[in-house]
């Protein structure tokens, strides 16, 4: 990350080089500033360029810049990655709960200033309604056939056997999850309108920084156009923590949020059936039967045990609005 030809681009002479996380803090004459190197698609990295000359054109400040080479680059293009350069933004050492608060209301500022009504159109509605049944019936049906191979056992193991309890109530999660879709699909083909905002698409306060009370957001590398339930539904599950969740907090998020970007009543209905379904408790099955990582049995299930309480966490959420 401190290679010299690459801070060269930037004509930075860093005076000291620290590793922090997933990006370098590099000290310079010039000022403090953070490399990150990874991987993006050459559609990520326009989407990113877009983003910050419509940002600029409507005058939106909740985000932190890329820093441009000498060149006039962006990005800093490498053998299997791209570099990118920010400002070092260090961050006010404050409550977390307020840290979601304000991150809560710059990001209803992102949704407000960047919402556009699409031109109605039934059949992608109904396209997109589909697609979605399709995906979660897949997966649905991917948690059923483990299940199936998992009681043909003698002996479970203790993953397993999280599972299995949990198993039925995953499926009533399905249940609503589709249920609450569908209402969705009756209001807005009822409703005739459709909106899309600029999503961050990792809404999480590992995203979020503040300083001297103002709010920005940061890796704007998924960000993408859709539904500002997206981002809601990321949020809320970054926001829940297992076994000290108070759904009182997150309802009364959700109600700051609305006061200043007001969801339809169809999205509602949305955002409730992207919560309901338990994708992230299948993916934790999945990186169980994979174990791509190599984790030990102990920490995938501490990972599904985690898992689980935010589910159920969001479920109190949902029941209490």
């Amino acid at each position: 990350m401190s290679d010299p030809a690459l801070l060269f681009q930037y004509d930075l002479y860093p005076n000291q080089v620290v590793k922090q996380g997933k990006v370098t803090r590099i000290e310079t004459e010039r000022g403090t500033f953070a490399l990150k190197e990874t991987k993006l698609s050459k559609e990520q990295m326009d989407f990113m360029i877009y983003l910050e000359e419509r940002f600029k054109e409507l005058h939106y400040e909740g985000y932190v810049p890329i820093v441009r080479t000498k060149y006039g680059d962006s990005f800093v293009l490498m053998e299997d990655r791209v570099a990118y350069l920010t400002p070092w933004v260090e961050e006010d050492r404050g409550n977390p709960a307020q840290k979601e608060e304000r991150m809560v209301q710059t990001l209803a500022e992102l949704h407000g200033y960047t919402a556009k009504e699409q031109a109605f159109s039934e059949e992608v509605i109904k396209q997109s309604y589909q697609k979605m049944i399709f995906l979660r019936e897949s997966r649905q049906f991917e948690m059923e056939k483990y299940m199936s191979q998992v009681e043909k056992r003698i002996y479970l193991s203790p993953f397993e056997l999280s599972f299995v309890s949990q198993f039925h109530q995953l499926m009533k999660y399905c249940d609503l999850a589709r249920k609450r879709l569908d209402d969705w699909y009756e209001q807005v083909i009822e409703a005739k309108r459709y909106r899309s905002v600029l999503c961050h698409g990792k809404c999480s306060p590992s995203h979020f920084v503040t300083v001297e009370g103002k709010g920005y957001f940061i890796n704007f590398e998924r960000s993408v156009t859709d539904t500002p339930v997206r981002d809601l539904a990321y949020f809320v599950r970054s926001s829940i923590k297992p076994f000290q969740y108070n759904p009182a907090t997150t309802t009364a998020h959700l109600a700051q949020y609305e006061d200043q970007f007001a969801l339809y009543d169809e999205e509602k209905e949305l955002l409730a059936s992207y919560l309901y379904f338990p994708e992230t408790i299948f993916n934790s099955v999945t990186l169980f039967s994979e174990n791509r990582q190599e984790w030990s049995h102990i920490k995938h299930v501490r990972l599904l045990t985690k898992k689980i309480e935010v589910m159920n966490g969001i479920s109190n959420v949902l029941q209490s609005l």
